[in-house]
């Protein structure tokens, strides 16, 4: 069970459009690597696995259960030295835990909070990606922020990779907004998603675990009918199954009709089904509804190409520059 949830959480690594001048430099960021570690897991017969996990406080490290999840043993790693932990603040179903230390002698990173997150916001990820010896940034963008149970898991286009389970997500402020967890399976275009800083707050108020042993699954590797919806439209959408995706979109909008994302996937499928006047009316919607959804105006500007429509191509241009004047430019090559 651990080696599929890790298969699904941990591959491929992508490349997406930025604009780097704005993203700090990885000379920048050694600040941030003192309170970045190396988290190292022994199995039965030999078996070894590694991942991330970032510094929160004094003697408490954030990473992902599953890491870790039914294990031999844990310790975390800084500049060869090895630190052992003594307990262990569990969150099986979010995937969240804290490593708690009496001698881990590391600067804690600033916490933020991802409730004030707007799509297209810059973001950087920091993570541990293919055993690398040191923290390696990643940088993206919020590409979606899906309600779940009183938050949001955080999708981000900053790629990340194997052994960056439990890596650090942050806002251009060096402050902490999430934890990278999972990816969307798959060998094509990667969904990242990150668990927001707000649970580690929550998290450090629980009684901690003396033993590694899960109690839960994580909710991201569920079956696909119990899996969230902004979860469930993916491997359709992936495999350019747009009937399984439109009706995936239908039954997420009946759940949440005013759910940004979801409209943004009818419309989608819509598109890719030739039928465009609906596709426009439900990408329209999408943008109606967070008037930063790049992605909807994208997939606008494709249909306007497509109809040669010079009305809706200069609404989606001027409406796309209020949210990054870059990416016209872009686009627009």
């Amino acid at each position: 069970m651990i080696k599929l949830i890790k298969l699904l959480a941990l591959t491929a690594l992508v490349f997406t459009h930025q604009t780097s001048y704005s993203y700090p430099a990885q000379s920048e960021l050694f600040g941030l690597s003192e309170s970045m570690v190396h988290v190292w897991v022994t199995y039965g017969d030999g078996v070894t696995g590694t991942g991330s996990g970032v510094v929160i406080k004094e003697n408490h490290v954030a990473t992902d259960c599953h890491v870790f999840a039914d294990s031999k043993g844990v310790n975390v790693v800084k500049t060869f030295k090895k630190y052992v932990p003594i307990a262990v603040f569990a969150d099986w179903k979010h995937d969240l835990c804290i490593l708690q230390f009496d001698d881990l002698p590391l600067p804690a990173v600033m916490m933020g909070t991802s409730k004030d997150l707007q799509y297209e916001d810059k973001v950087f990820a920091l993570t541990f990606p293919n055993d690398s010896p040191i923290p390696l940034p990643s940088y993206g963008k919020i590409k979606g922020l899906h309600p779940f149970e009183d938050n949001h898991i955080i999708r981000t286009s900053a790629a990340f990779t194997v052994g960056s389970s439990g890596g650090a997500l942050f806002d251009l402020d060096f402050n902490l907004i999430g934890i990278t967890t999972f990816k969307s399976p798959g060998k094509r275009l990667g969904y990242f998603y990150a668990l927001p800083s707000e649970w580690i707050l929550e998290l450090l108020n629980t009684k901690p675990q003396l033993d590694l042993v899960s109690t839960d699954a994580p909710f991201w590797s569920l079956p696909d009918k119990e899996k969230p919806f902004f979860m469930q439209v993916i491997m359709p959408m992936q495999q350019e199954d747009w009937l399984k995706t439109q009706g995936v979109a239908k039954s997420w909008i009946e759940s949440e009709s005013n759910n940004a994302d979801a409209w943004y996937f009818l419309g989608l499928a819509e598109f890719r089904m030739n039928n465009y006047a609906k596709a426009i009316t439900s990408l329209k919607k999408s943008f109606a509804l967070n008037n930063r959804h790049l992605d909807a105006l994208t997939e606008l500007h494709q249909i306007a190409k497509l109809q040669d429509d010079k009305e809706l191509s200069g609404w989606v241009v001027s409406n796309m520059r209020k949210i990054d004047p870059e990416y016209v430019e872009y686009i627009l090559k």
